[in-house]
């Protein structure tokens, strides 16, 4: 595992200092014992072995726990990678009550994450990706409108998360926004996309 950078980061659940972890580099191993963590910003996805390969079990998102498995003592039953720029930080927990509270969080986020992963794998690939740009405005507390395309993740991790290919994400995200896309001319526009995708204007 590569190094990863101390950094301050603005104040958040009662931290002051996360860890930055860039695109791509892994924060948690599968196997591995450690403590409970919290994404400070951005967004990681988990993933598990299966007989296909590795396959995406659910996004965490800013203010979301990984790693909970730590609270059974157990060790991480998922991979946690940062799926964009992201900053998290360990999870203070000092007490029943503290460990209590933490245990519930836990349980109501996996709910909204099974749910967040079913839309994410329904619907047309149109759908399905702005489902996604949707939690991605949301990792980077933006307002609607105010997602940049150099903050996207890797072609290739989108296509994985809404079970489709880097081409088709391609072909997408230009019908939506030409000048956020990485191959133009843009094709004409994909009906109902541009009401799910949350862009910024080109500029």
């Amino acid at each position: 595992m590569k190094k990863i950078e101390l950094k301050s980061v603005p104040a958040a659940y009662g931290m002051s200092t996360g860890v930055r972890i860039p695109r791509g580099q892994t924060l948690l191993q599968i196997g591995t014992a450690g403590t409970v963590w919290r994404v400070l910003t951005g967004a990681f996805r988990l993933e598990r072995l299966t007989g296909g390969g590795q396959t995406v079990v659910h996004l965490a998102l800013a203010g979301d726990l990984v790693g909970v498995e730590a609270l059974c003592a157990e060790p991480y039953a998922c991979t946690v990678t940062a799926l964009v720029d992201s900053v998290a930080t360990p999870e203070p927990m000092v007490g029943e009550s503290a460990l209590s509270a933490t245990l519930a969080a836990a349980l109501l986020q996996q709910q909204r994450q099974s749910l967040d992963m079913a839309l994410m794998r329904s619907g047309t690939a149109p759908v399905r990706l702005g489902h996604l740009l949707g939690l991605l405005t949301r990792a980077f507390d933006l307002p609607s409108g105010g997602l940049d395309r150099k903050a996207l993740p890797a072609l290739k991790d989108m296509a994985q998360i809404i079970d489709s290919t880097p081409e088709t994400v391609c072909r997408e995200l230009t019908r939506a926004r030409p000048a956020l896309a990485r191959q133009t001319p843009a094709p004409a526009p994909s009906a109902g996309l541009g009401a799910v995708m949350p862009f910024a204007p080109p500029g």
